[in-house]
């Protein structure tokens, strides 16, 4: 499975990454050989990323969007800039890298395509921070150390070399890590602010203050290499391990638990092949689903794929009717017809060619494309402007259950795409605050020149969609345990769902 461009060390400091897209092409085991310029292979690759994005994303012909274009073409500026002063694989790296996170889109970026053959390094100044928070706020906090001489345990950031505990975070990680306005991105990335990964286009800390029992104390780094086994130490007590929940139906205290830790577009893959045999359960015991006291969604683990198997099992239990009704609506889809795009879709058709509700959707976006190609049109609106918005059903929806949506911090994608529809249903929303996404949608990947990356572009954009650009869900009740705790929040969901029930 692929996952976005990232070191090791990010890798490990993040919660593991499915490849948002819901169909990735097949990545190469082979390694690529270092270029003997790397400048050269910055250039090549961020022009190539710059043309893929304004051949076959909606943003660079998006009348919605007026900035893409700048944008679009500064990024590419800074990364040929760079490229004059690029010597190393970090050059090369990093550049990228920040070319793609600028965009603060998790559906564009770049996907590992083939073995580095890089050997990473990083260093540490004998203590690492994890993101805590407060009455007051987030605060960088002391959470590991192995140097005396560094700040004691608990000691709060507040400030290095003249930039603030925030500006520092913002420069050194969120530049690579994008979307940075978002909680659950820097706290998944919060481990790192003093791991040096010998990114050569940050400068990292060199004296910081930090509160120490109520006073402020200056420290003098002392930078040295960091074991790849303390920096896993390290990287544990700065967080918590994200848990994947089981693709199950099974019963609780509470009534019902429906398991749904991914949404793998592929249905041979181990997820839709786990998805395709819970859709059949559920159709079995419909009937004892809906009179269950309580019934869970549980996404911990889910980054996403394919909405389609959370609005098969919506219908199941909803019923048809209710779940076209409530379902959230944007007021339109624009495709962006482009030739590679318009390939793309015809690609899919053989992965789907026994499900005839998907087929019938590829069938209409290929001949969309086609059409909007033929006419010159840039872009191909899918769906008819002028059909009548669904009536509300006549009789109540079967589903008498109450219902909860559990997610963790990274749910994005299709996983939204969940919480959108169960909330529209009446479900509650309960766990971490999760990740969020742009409108714009359904990616398809394109190998860049080297070898080493794939670009991953959207193809389409919605329009007037109920949750906003990068907007997250927030629950209206937050878990502060351990994500893995699978008993404890069942226990904590009961005594929510007992008052619930009384009122």
């Amino acid at each position: 499975m692929a996952v976005s461009l990232m070191s090791p060390i990010l890798r490990l400091a993040l919660p593991a990454l499915a490849a948002l897209a819901a169909h990735p092409a097949a990545a190469q085991d082979a390694p690529v050989a270092a270029p003997p310029d790397w400048g050269a292979a910055l250039a090549e690759d961020a022009r190539a990323f710059h043309d893929t994005i304004a051949d076959s994303h909606p943003g660079p012909v998006d009348s919605e969007n007026p900035g893409f274009n700048a944008h679009l073409a500064s990024g590419l500026e800074q990364a040929l800039e760079r490229a004059r002063a690029a010597d190393s694989y970090e050059h090369w790296y990093f550049a990228l890298q920040a070319y793609a996170a600028s965009f603060d889109d998790g559906h564009l970026g770049l996907t590992d395509w083939a073995p580095m053959g890089h050997a990473w390094t990083a260093g540490w100044p004998g203590f690492l921070t994890g993101l805590r928070s407060g009455p007051e706020g987030e605060r960088h906090e002391v959470v590991f150390r192995r140097d005396e001489t560094a700040p004691p345990l608990g000691a709060v950031l507040v400030g290095c070399d003249g930039r603030s505990a925030d500006a520092l975070a913002a420069e050194v990680i969120g530049r690579g890590a994008g979307r940075w306005n978002m909680a659950s991105r820097r706290a998944a990335f919060a481990a790192t602010l003093f791991v040096d990964q010998h990114n050569p286009w940050v400068r990292r800390a060199g004296q910081c203050d930090f509160r120490v029992d109520g006073e402020t104390r200056a420290f003098r780094l002392s930078w040295r290499n960091l074991p790849d086994a303390v920096r896993d130490e390290g990287f544990a007590a700065a967080r918590s391990p994200r848990f994947t929940a089981p693709i199950e139906l099974r019963s609780w205290a509470g009534g019902q638990w429906i398991g749904l830790g991914g949404f793998n577009g592929d249905p041979a893959s181990p997820d839709g092949v786990a998805l395709t045999a819970l859709q059949a359960t559920v159709a079995e015991q419909t009937a004892s689903i809906r009179t269950a006291p309580a019934v869970v969604f549980d996404l911990r683990g889910n980054n996403g794929g394919s909405s389609a198997w959370i609005y098969a099992l919506a219908r199941s239990l909803w019923g048809e009717d209710h779940v076209t009704f409530r379902q959230p609506k944007s007021t339109a889809v624009d495709w962006r017809a482009s030739e590679a795009n318009l390939a793309t879709i015809e690609s899919y058709k053989s992965m789907f060619a026994d499900n005839a509700e998907a087929m019938a959707w590829l069938n209409e976006i290929s001949a969309g494309l086609t059409a909007a190609r033929a006419a010159g049109e840039p872009l191909w609106r899918q769906g008819d402007a002028d059909e009548a918005p669904p009536a509300e059903p006549a009789a109540p929806s079967p589903m008498r259950a109450r219902t909860w949506v559990l997610t963790d911090s990274g749910c994005a994608s299709a996983c939204l795409d969940a919480v959108d529809l169960l909330k529209a249903l009446g479900a509650t929303h309960v766990g971490l605050e999760t990740s969020g996404d742009t409108v714009y949608m359904e990616v398809r990947e394109e190998v860049l020149p080297g070898g080493r990356v794939a670009a991953r572009v959207p193809m389409k954009v919605y329009r007037g969609r109920a949750r906003g650009n990068n907007e997250t869900w927030v629950p209206a009740h937050a878990w502060t345990g351990d994500l893995s705790d699978t008993a404890g929040i069942e226990a904590w969901l009961a005594e929510l769902d007992a008052a619930a029930a009384a009122r």
